[in-house]
């Protein structure tokens, strides 16, 4: 079987690669350390690559401590590109107080473009153990955040439509790209199955959500926050905003949604219950009166227009 593009999917993942790690008896007790790839042609590839590994570590309730950057180039590359890729790595780790350790730059006829691989290793957060069942859902900030804030510095077509302001605004969100803070508040406040979201957007970490928390969902499409620049760009590149790459939001389950909702918005950061697990496999997204059921997650919209 010939592997799509992007991301692979959960059930090849699972037949090809973790069922292997787990023959192999490979798999520790505990995540230490994230390995994420940014292969989309974007200028801020280097400090994506950082938020990238950073969000994987602490969905898995891990603070992030340092990070170590692979670089690879095509042949021709002008050493000014790997300068203004480390100054937005090294930017980025500042940001997020990280330690960049090493790494490795090669100029290969393997790539067609630059590809920033990024490894995050850290130590486990402080957490409260909590006894209340947990199966409310929440979101923080917005789906299709990270693809509108690529959209908006990479696609120069947009300023043939939309206004300078509304592209300002939407490149501002890479302020607010990392999960770091907001895991971090969720773990000490006892929330269960921590997903960020990233390739695939919301409807692909609703997937992963419900494989880890071994239980289905009911979703109200309507709660999910989504900014309205988010839908006016999906509208005009007719694509859906709940498969949109959202790295820098974050899915956490909790027996108190208003409590922790509360924290998060306490530290300046937007969060909404969405919807709730349930005792069976069957994943749900209500839009009103509508039912429909989630799909095996898809390629990120994002790799329609950025080619």
């Amino acid at each position: 079987m010939i592997l799509r593009d992007g991301k692979a999917g959960e059930n090849t993942l699972d037949r090809s690669v973790t069922k292997r790690i787990t023959a192999a008896g490979c798999k520790g007790s505990r995540v230490t350390m994230s390995a994420d790839p940014i292969t989309y042609p974007v200028s801020q590839i280097g400090e994506l690559a950082v938020y990238a590994a950073v969000n994987a570590l602490s969905a898995e309730k891990i603070m992030p401590e340092s990070f170590r950057p692979v670089i690879l180039l095509p042949p021709g590359t002008e050493e000014s590109l790997l300068r203004g890729i480390m100054d937005r790595i090294c930017h980025a780790c500042d940001m997020e107080k990280l330690v960049i350790e090493g790494g490795h730059t090669e100029v290969t006829g393997a790539v067609t473009r630059p590809v920033v691989i990024g490894t995050c290793t850290g130590t486990e957060m402080k957490q409260e153990i909590s006894d209340r069942g947990a199966d409310q859902i929440i979101l923080t900030k917005w789906a299709g955040m990270e693809g509108s804030c690529i959209l908006a510095y990479d696609r120069e077509d947009l300023r043939e439509v939309f206004p300078e302001t509304i592209l300002m605004r939407m490149r501002g969100l890479d302020r607010y790209l990392s999960v770091r803070e907001e895991a971090e508040i969720c773990a000490e406040n006892g929330a269960q199955h921590l997903v960020d979201l990233s390739e695939g957007g919301i409807f692909a970490a609703l997937w992963r959500l419900s494989v880890k928390a071994r239980r289905g969902f009911v979703i109200d499409l309507m709660d999910i926050p989504v900014l309205q620049e988010t839908i006016e760009f999906a509208n005009h590149y007719d694509i859906d905003p709940y498969r949109l790459r959202s790295g820098g939001s974050l899915l956490a389950v909790t027996g108190d949604a208003d409590a922790l909702i509360g924290k998060l918005w306490s530290s300046g950061i937007p969060a909404a219950r969405i919807g709730e697990l349930r005792e069976d496999r069957d994943k749900i997204l209500r839009n009103e009166d509508e039912i429909r059921y989630l799909d095996l997650p898809q390629p990120d919209e994002l790799r329609k227009i950025m080619v």
